[in-house]
């Protein structure tokens, strides 16, 4: 029988972490980078290895920054967004990912606080509340001077259940929560929309 290099079945294995990879998709990304030219493929280690020691995320909203651009407070980094004295400490924007924040950050007026999970409730992948970080949210909700929750979630499945399980949680905070509208995009015709987000935009209307 033909023997495999187990190096290159470590790299398969290594791959096959990141979202959407399975094991077919990681060796013919293996082999790409076996034949890739070795500079580029050690420039991609260096890169690797950059992320794991000279990247931190903050320690209140979640959101990812070079170490060398932390505030150091009570020997935990935190982000210059977060050290704002001007911004609404009552309010708190859940997304799912840090990309998430610098979407909303530099498109809309927010000025409130965030807090990123570690992606969606999914049971079928083993992500519970534990796994995406609902104990960093409560911890923020007990200190008591939130009044408004802002839930940035997606539509898909995953996304529907964190925003209901989110909802259930606050339930005993006496805390307003609030979605971001999903529905027709700016400039978009209804005769080019799909019935679901017609229906989405129709149940969420609003008086003017």
């Amino acid at each position: 029988m033909m023997k495999q290099s187990k190096y290159l079945n470590n790299l398969v294995d290594a791959l096959t972490i990141l979202p959407g990879i399975g094991k077919k998709s990681a060796q013919r990304m293996a082999y790409k980078l076996m034949r890739s030219a070795n500079e580029k493929t050690l420039n991609l280690s260096e890169k690797l290895s950059d992320i794991t020691t000279k990247v931190a995320s903050c320690s209140i909203c979640g959101i990812y920054l070079d170490l060398s651009d932390t505030v150091m407070q009570n020997d935990q980094g935190d982000c210059q967004l977060c050290i704002k004295e001007n911004r609404d400490v009552s309010k708190i924007c859940i997304t799912e990912s840090p990309a998430d924040v610098y979407t909303i950050d530099t498109s809309t007026n927010y000025k409130g606080y965030y807090l990123v999970l570690d992606g969606n409730l999914s049971p079928l992948d083993g992500r519970g509340p534990e796994e995406i970080g609902i104990k960093r949210l409560e911890s923020r909700l007990e200190k008591g001077n939130i009044e408004e929750l802002i839930l940035a979630t997606s539509t898909t499945i995953e996304g529907e259940a964190t925003s209901h399980y989110v909802q259930q949680l606050t339930n005993k905070y006496n805390i307003k929560v609030s979605r971001i509208a999903f529905g027709i995009p700016l400039n978009g015709e209804l005769g080019y929309l799909d019935s679901d987000t017609i229906s989405h935009a129709f149940n969420e209307r609003k008086l003017l």
